[in-house]
């Protein structure tokens, strides 16, 4: 077990009033940054989902940023994703909402809840007739599907695979060729179906984790083909430098990836959409560039405690 586990009850369902406020606050204010960005993009209101980094965060803090209005989380270890599962599943029923695979199999699509519509169902959740529909692109709709998309975005060990395929919707690490073929055998053994976002190291930074760039179009290709997965997109973080253009140069060449997938039509690959790029202090660059989600963690939840 990661050490910090033992300092910190990562199950309690529990916050002060205080810290619940200061969550929803945060939450509101990178919304708000999220909606700028894609206005000085000139991208479309509502293209970017906000995606909050739930690491070394309890129970209790995760539902304060669900009940503020993010509609998917992102978990980095599979050991804290078991430990929360269960108050998670159960503070969601209780708002009426499943979150991540509830039912323990089948395959979840996930509601493609962009910041935008987040922010609006945080504005109206509550008020007497909101309207109840299924369409995604309205905030009502959103709210009304009921759901928390629940993604692994850290790196995902061969033996921890059992934890997390009962849980998530998505894993976005999947960051080589051996590691999906392990995660297809599982899934397939269970009858279950995950999405998978291919991770590149874009940055080639060796403290990194991911597939060369070089060789992301043939892995994604074949994952594409696997049983057991739904490749949904591409996963990077940004090159750890202060230089704008560096950073930037990674998040393009994985849009011009993505393109190249889409534009194949090789089977498997036609919702190949996601791009997973930019967080807190990068996020503004990343979608300048096209990122569909946005990993934030420190924005919303405040400086960690713990590594």
């Amino acid at each position: 077990m990661t050490a910090y586990m033992d300092h910190k009850d990562l199950a309690n369902e529990r916050i002060t009033a205080e810290r619940t406020k200061e969550i929803a606050g945060s939450v509101r204010r990178v919304m708000d940054a999220v909606a700028e960005a894609e206005r000085s993009s000139k991208r479309p209101a509502g293209s970017v989902r906000l995606e909050a980094a739930t690491k070394t965060r309890d129970v209790g803090e995760i539902m304060a940023a669900i009940d503020a209005g993010i509609g998917l989380i992102g978990e980095n270890r599979p050991q804290e994703v078991a430990v929360k599962a269960a108050g998670l599943r159960r503070q969601c029923a209780e708002r009426g909402l499943a979150i991540g695979r509830a039912d323990g199999g089948g395959s979840s699509a996930g509601t493609g809840v962009s910041a935008a519509e987040s922010s609006a169902v945080a504005d109206t959740a509550g008020t007497a007739g909101v309207r109840q529909s299924n369409d995604r692109q309205s905030p009502a709709g959103a709210r009304a599907a009921g759901h928390v998309d629940f993604h692994l975005i850290g790196q995902l060990q061969p033996n921890k695979i059992g934890k997390v395929l009962p849980v998530v919707d998505t894993i976005e690490s999947v960051g080589s060729l051996a590691l999906a073929e392990k995660i297809s055998r599982r899934a397939v053994a269970r009858g279950l179906t995950v999405g998978v976002l291919l991770e590149v190291n874009e940055s080639g930074e060796a403290a990194k984790s991911g597939c060369n760039p070089k060789n992301a179009i043939d892995i994604a290709r074949r994952i594409g083909i696997m049983g057991g997965l739904h490749l949904r997109g591409l996963m990077t973080i940004g090159a750890h430098v202060d230089d704008e253009i560096v950073i930037r140069r990674g998040f393009e060449h994985l849009r011009r990836l993505r393109d190249q997938l889409l534009e194949s039509q090789d089977p498997g690959t036609a919702d190949c959409r996601e791009l997973s790029m930019g967080m807190t202090a990068d996020m503004a660059y990343a979608i300048a560039e096209g990122s569909t989600i946005v990993r934030v963690g420190t924005g919303i939840f405040g400086q960690r405690a713990f590594i």
